[in-house]
């Protein structure tokens, strides 16, 4: 089975930069489609025909919209599973460089318009069994440090191996089968794990 379950140095810094240049191409577009209005691009809504809408972009299976979640490491103690990842805000995350859930535990990723918040998504994540029982994990230590009045966020989610935000997953009462992660995302990046989530999901599912 092939999985992207480890993160190397130097694929995490191709990434990066593979990353980089397609948010900047996708921002770019946007931009250049709405006519340069900030406003339109925070509102999808506000265009003045359908190619004025943001088009997802599909990568190759494998190598685009790759999505993992790993555990922040909160003191680093320089052992060999600790690595520092970029950030979507140019600093760097220290991380747990096994993922606890990633793309071949994703079947199919749902972007979900923010009401009040016009532009952005939270995603609904649809996932395998085994990925149901580990989101449940997840959001049971998430209960822990909440008791714990730990309010920083536990998990990273990473993007093409680059953090794109941290987050605190919703406490579940038992197993599921898709969950949601608030966010928020930007539009670009919510459509993009929508459109290569399926096609992600069968590359490193595969037997």
């Amino acid at each position: 089975m092939t999985t992207p379950k480890h993160i190397t140095r130097s694929g995490l810094r191709a990434s990066a930069r593979l990353a980089a240049l397609a948010l900047a191409a996708a921002s770019f577009c946007l931009l250049a489609s709405c006519g340069g209005s900030a406003s339109s691009i925070l509102d999808p809504l506000n265009v003045d025909n359908k190619e004025d809408v943001y088009k997802p972009v599909v990568g190759e299976p494998g190598e685009f919209g790759v999505v993992s979640i790993h555990e922040i490491i909160r003191h680093k103690r320089g052992v060999d599973k600790e690595i520092e990842v970029e950030s979507m805000f140019g600093d760097e995350v220290i991380i747990d460089k096994t993922p606890l859930l990633d793309s071949s535990d994703i079947i199919s990723i749902e972007a979900i318009a923010i009401n009040d918040l016009p532009g952005f998504y939270k995603l609904r994540l649809h996932l395998t069994q085994d990925g149901g029982k580990i989101w449940r994990k997840l959001s049971l230590g998430n209960l822990n440090s909440t008791a714990s009045s730990t309010s920083a966020p536990s998990l990273a989610f990473l993007i093409d191996s680059v953090c794109y935000r941290t987050f605190k997953p919703r406490f579940l009462y038992s197993d599921v089968d898709s969950v949601v992660i608030d966010g928020p995302f930007d539009e670009p990046a919510a459509l993009n794990l929508e459109a290569n989530a399926i096609r992600n999901f069968m590359h490193f599912s595969q037997q």
